[in-house]
């Protein structure tokens, strides 16, 4: 038999390899490729996995940080607010190159991102890029967190 593919001689029926199988069966069903409906921009190929309709730009459900306020986000958000505020803190810290430790002892199998000024403290006109500004986050483990929300451990200078 002969590869429907490349024309080699092959014992399978129809081809010699699955590369050649997949190079012959993507000519005839190519994959789709999805647009926004609102613009036309290209979204992506391939199987409906995103179940997106709508690129970033034209979704209404998708919020510019840098605009919002801490007051906007609690009106929107009535329950939890704070815990969104957490989430894009630890996405900024993430993506600093500020260390992934706790800056107070030095523990590194476990950290979490604190606010050196409390989420609560700030106004609600305050932006929240400017509360989770990276000078505002540190590293601490869970127990030197405790003492920093709890008054029991004081911040150094270098965290400022």
């Amino acid at each position: 038999m002969k590869c429907l593919n490349c024309g080699k001689n092959t014992n399978n029926p129809k081809f010699c390899s699955r590369s050649c199988s997949q190079i012959y069966n993507n000519k005839l069903r190519p994959k789709k490729k999805y647009f926004c409906k609102r613009c036309g921009r290209f979204l992506y190929e391939g199987f409906n996995t995103k179940r997106t309709t709508l690129c970033n730009n034209c979704n209404p459900q998708n919020i510019n940080w840098d605009t919002i306020t801490y007051g906007e986000l609690l009106d929107r958000r009535t329950y939890q607010a704070h815990s969104h505020i957490r989430d894009i803190a630890r996405r900024v810290y993430a993506k600093s190159d500020k260390p992934k430790h706790c800056a107070n002892c030095g523990y590194d199998k476990h950290y979490e991102i604190c606010h050196i000024k409390a989420i609560e403290s700030y106004d609600k006109t305050t932006p929240i890029t400017s509360i989770n500004d990276i000078h505002n986050l540190i590293a601490l483990c869970p127990n030197c967190h405790w003492e920093l929300d709890n008054g029991y451990l004081e911040c150094k200078k270098e965290w400022k």
